[in-house]
């Protein structure tokens, strides 16, 4: 397993791991201090028992899919059951848990690939992923996807970090994220059955508990759901503030939709809601939502999408 370190000016610091392509140290300058900014393991090595996607790549499609299953051009395709009955984060050979290999290294940016065979986890391929991470000179964190395949495939990967943006000490857990501000740019979001697939309704968040459209504490705010945003790099679609209000966070992405989800399902050494996951994806389910805005990923028509994790202080 290979560690890469990108640095800017500013004393910031992205530490990426080869597996999983996972983020697995965020840390920045802050009013004179050095704050970690997502949680993660000291040792690389408890990656590979983690089960949160602590970090990690979420795909080949990120969220769920219901049923384990598709159809395209009529054929279908049974995928890993590895929710119960349905598909989550690419089942249990996703992204999340390949070894990527490095194809490019600059100081300030990390270009790793991942090539998967036809019929893993149950995709049709074979499909090659590129993820370009770079830190910017003034604090980003920008995550440039490719895919590129051999046959019509479903592909929609996502970033899986857990933000905690509270000011301690090096040798103090995270407290819970409760007393973090989150504001969505969103009006509308995904309702979700009892196994948390979409029904195909898009409801309004207005009057709702959903309802982040002005910037609110997430003290009892439990949320795994997906949220309509512009998919409009211009403009943010969640901006997280710390419980200080030395710090936000912006989040920008060219997809339709962003999973908030308060980490409830947490586990050791972690806590329950000690970080939040502000993923910006395709809405769980699209390709069996005819409804939601979702393209397939063709020989001639390569996959493209760019995340992009701002900071403010």
């Amino acid at each position: 397993m290979q560690q890469f370190q990108l640095k800017n000016a500013r004393g910031d610091l992205l530490q990426v791991l080869s597996y999983g392509a996972t983020l697995q140290q965020w840390s920045a300058q802050v009013a004179g201090q050095q704050r970690e900014l997502i949680l993660g393991y000291s040792d690389p090595a408890q990656y590979v028992q983690d089960r949160c996607y602590l970090g990690a790549v979420a795909g080949p499609y990120a969220n769920r899919i219901g049923q384990a299953s598709f159809k395209l051009e009529q054929q279908p395709y049974q995928l890993d059951a590895n929710e119960g009955r349905h598909h989550l984060h690419g089942g249990r050979d996703g992204l999340h848990c390949q070894q990527w290999q490095l194809e490019k290294q600059y100081k300030d940016a990390v270009q790793l690939v991942c090539s998967r065979p036809d019929a893993l986890g149950g995709y049709p391929g074979p499909v090659q992923f590129t993820l370009l991470y770079q830190l910017t000179a003034d604090g980003a964190v920008e995550a440039y996807f490719q895919a590129s395949t051999e046959q019509l495939t479903v592909v929609g990967p996502t970033l899986h970090p857990y933000f905690n943006l509270a000011a301690v000490a090096a040798t103090e857990a995270p407290p819970r994220i409760d007393q973090h501000q989150l504001q969505l740019k969103s009006a509308h979001y995904a309702v979700v059955d009892t196994d948390c697939i979409p029904t195909g309704e898009l409801a309004k968040v207005q009057g709702t508990g959903f309802d982040f459209q002005q910037a609110r504490t997430l003290a009892g705010a439990v949320l795994d759901h997906n949220f309509v945003v512009a998919g409009d790099l211009r403009q943010a679609s969640a901006v997280l503030t710390s419980p200080d209000g030395q710090l936000q966070l912006l989040v920008s992405s060219d997809y339709p939709g962003l999973q908030v989800y308060t980490g409830e399902h947490l586990a050791a050494p972690f806590q329950a809601r000690q970080g939040i996951c502000l993923e910006p994806q395709f809405f769980p389910d699209s390709p069996n939502q005819p409804c939601f805005p979702f393209h397939y990923t063709r020989p001639d028509q390569p996959f493209h999408a760019h995340i992009r994790y701002q900071l403010q202080r």
